[in-house]
């Protein structure tokens, strides 16, 4: 009978259960049906490995009871992904159009083209909208129902993906990556955004979480399930970004299966049943959207896909590197734990332990979006959304890891802490936007949510218990961002959105006409979100009776082409309400 072995470390575990499996050949192998030996890859043998002893307190968090640890995550997912949707009114020039499309399209009974105010746009797909727009007719007219989709789709990754680390890498690990996903800046800022980027980036998540059983798992059950999920998942993307869901999923499924030697498997990508659910989800719209819109290829598929992937011509240029501080920045607070994933995938693996890795196929999925957009003439931060769900696994197997060594656990918790202290420094040091209405350190409070949490991460980071600086950190972001929402956000809303505005300018116009002048286009945007319809440019020179919501210069502008006006309220420092006075006889400004 062979005996456990004494000594402590990995290769004498691999010899041990090596020595087990050689036994059990000579033993009869089982005939009952279902029942199949597993071989275990070099992740499983790591998670099976004894590890050096650790003080009763080294990881509590793992020890909590399951509601406890199953409440911490609920109460982190709420905080970052749905409280304070509405704190503040849509922003930039993309949230406003598209949440005008969708209140359009729920209002009307055309569910087939997109229309900015009765006009066709044809620049996305229709995903978004249709999720908005079943949140108009819920919820009625408000932020929410715009944001929702994203928040509702970043939910819905969070449980795929936490079912898909768990399979793999044990409950640890996926822990973790519920700590970890929904409090990462890209996912808490996209997931309350009105785009398709957050929709996108979810149905992805779901694409390959049905994939990667499908090319690692070789004996795998229910393959059939699998292969329809992988379809519906992929159709989705397609429906949600266009053929990029096709290309990013495709071509990162290809190289993980080539990384991790699973290429016989990719054929079940490809399988009838993916195909064929592929195509009832994503096919219809895109038929139905070009017949009734013969531009529909030359505007979507040519001018927003390819000439955006090819040209300049959206003036979107960056650096080749452009995509590196950008990642960098979406996974805060965890950055410091990717010298841990890069550690775990790479350096310590040979070729032939790449054999259906796990690890290995997620850290395609991982690169090969920024890589893919860092050759694109395009680049917007959003771009490279797809490649966070990935690395979040790799991150948070790879802390599962460290969490048994107190010495390299300590490392990373200071790790964490420094990254807090960093964000904490931010808040502090932020100079006023006293320009713009808002006082001197509004977001300095802040400073104080993090700066606590970084205080208590690097403690529990030098004492070794890194799960437990994990949560902690987790929980400093929710709380700084409910903050956010609650005392901030408020205050700064009259100068970063449109809706202090609009809502002024609808009752200081008292059925006069509301005219723009010199706004910026997301402003323009946002008021015509607002005010429920197109909002004409004041035409220069003409002194007739109306509001023109404009800027400061706009209005010194208006005063030098000889027309009267009024000073009706001034939104912010920037944004004024204007009257124009057909009476009087010299420019004045009252």
């Amino acid at each position: 009978m062979l005996q456990a072995p004494s000594e402590v470390g990995l290769p004498v575990a691999i010899r041990y259960v090596a020595a087990l499996q050689a036994q059990a050949a000579l033993l009869p192998r089982p005939t009952l049906p279902g029942v199949a030996l597993v071989q275990p890859t070099p992740d499983t043998l790591k998670e099976m490995a004894p590890h050096p002893p650790r003080p009763p307190t080294a990881f509590p968090l793992a020890n909590y009871s399951v509601s406890v640890r199953v409440g911490l995550v609920s109460i982190i997912t709420y905080i970052c992904l749905f409280h304070g949707m509405t704190a503040f009114g849509l922003v930039g020039p993309d949230e406003p159009r598209y949440a005008a499309i969708a209140r359009d399209m729920a209002t009307g009974d055309d569910w087939v083209t997109p229309r900015l105010h009765g006009q066709p746009w044809l620049e996305k797909p229709i995903l978004y909208y249709w999720g908005a727009a079943v949140g108009y007719r819920l919820f009625d007219d408000s932020e929410l129902a715009a944001r929702l989709p994203s928040a509702l789709s970043a939910l819905a990754a969070l449980l795929a993906l936490a079912w898909l680390t768990r399979r793999f890498y044990g409950n640890l690990s996926a822990l973790l990556f519920g700590l970890l996903f929904p409090s990462s800046i890209a996912i808490l800022v996209f997931a309350r955004a009105a785009t398709p980027d957050m929709l996108f980036s979810s149905t992805l998540a779901l694409t390959l979480t049905a994939a990667m059983p499908l090319v690692l798992v070789s004996d795998l059950r229910r393959v059939f399930a699998f292969q329809v999920a992988f379809g519906t998942a992929l159709g989705l993307a397609v429906l949600a970004k266009g053929p990029a869901g096709v290309v990013l999923a495709g071509s990162s499924c290809l190289l993980g299966a080539v990384m991790a030697k699973r290429v016989s498997f990719v054929s079940r990508l490809a399988g009838l049943p993916a195909l064929t659910s592929f195509a009832l989800i994503a096919l219809p719209w895109f038929v139905l959207c070009s017949l009734e819109n013969p531009e529909f290829v030359q505007v979507f598929l040519v001018s927003h896909n390819l000439d955006r992937y090819l040209t300049p011509v959206f003036r979107h240029s960056q650096p080749f590197w452009f995509f590196v501080p950008v990642i960098l920045l979406a996974l805060a607070p965890w950055t410091a734990g990717l010298i841990a994933a890069v550690q775990h995938v790479f350096p310590q693996r040979k070729g032939s332990e790449w054999a259906g890795s796990p690890s290995v196929f997620l850290a395609a999925w991982a690169l090969f979006p920024v890589a893919f957009f860092s050759l694109s003439q395009s680049k917007l931060p959003g771009y490279v959304l797809p490649a966070v769900p990935a690395t979040t696994i790799l991150l948070a197997h790879a802390l599962a890891l460290t969490v048994r060594d107190t010495k390299r656990a300590r490392a990373h918790g200071i790790g964490l802490a420094a990254v807090l202290g960093a964000m904490t420094l931010t808040f502090l040091v932020a100079p006023g936007v006293e320009s713009s209405g808002v006082e001197p350190g509004a977001v300095r409070p802040l400073s104080v949510v993090l700066g606590i949490a970084s205080v208590l991460t690097g403690y529990l980071g030098h004492q070794g218990r890194l799960g437990d600086a994990i949560a902690t950190t987790a929980l400093g972001v929710a709380l700084a961002l409910g903050q956010l929402n609650v005392t901030v956000l408020p205050t700064l809303d009259p100068v970063i959105s449109p809706r202090a505005a609009a809502k002024a300018a609808s009752v200081l116009a008292d059925g006069r006409p509301i005219r723009s002048h010199g706004l910026h286009r997301a402003w323009q945007y946002g008021l015509e979100y607002y005010l429920r319809g197109p909002v004409a440019a004041w035409p220069h020179g003409d002194s007739t009776d109306m509001l023109v919501v404009t800027t400061t210069r706009g209005m010194r502008e208006m005063q030098l082409a000889g027309v009267s006006v009024v000073l009706l309220q001034s939104v912010s420092d920037e944004v004024l309400l204007v009257q124009t006075d057909s009476e009087a006889t010299w420019p004045t400004y009252r």
